[in-house]
């Protein structure tokens, strides 16, 4: 019969408990690592988004300063005016101002080149 003392038979066990130990920490850090390289990837997609979206909100916020002045401006000749005509005339320079931010924003945006 095979006999064993109890000190003998802890420390087969905690030699046991150390190796499950090392490589449960081994898959940990192995999915750690996986998980790290992912949330880089979406770091980065992050980042372009993010650069995109503040380059267009500038873009934007350049087109309604340009039709805020072209009204402002529209609206102040129509106070100093007194006649239909000339208000007519206000109105259609300033939609012709208009139309010309828009296609500045639209030759802009054809011209500039695309990331992909």
């Amino acid at each position: 019969m095979l006999t064993i003392d109890v000190k003998t038979f802890f420390i087969c066990l905690l030699i046991i408990a150390i190796i499950v130990l090392v490589v449960f920490a081994i898959v940990a850090v192995y999915r750690l690592i996986k998980s790290l390289k992912k949330l880089d990837k979406v770091l980065e997609d992050f980042e372009v988004v993010s650069t995109v979206a503040s380059a267009r909100t500038k873009q934007l916020d350049n087109a309604i300063n340009n039709v805020s002045k072209t009204f402002s401006g529209a609206s102040k000749k129509i106070k100093d005016s007194s006649g239909i005509i000339n208000v007519i005339t206000i109105l259609v320079s300033m939609f012709v101002n208009i139309r010309n931010v828009v296609m500045k924003d639209r030759e802009k945006n054809q011209s500039a080149p695309k990331k992909e």
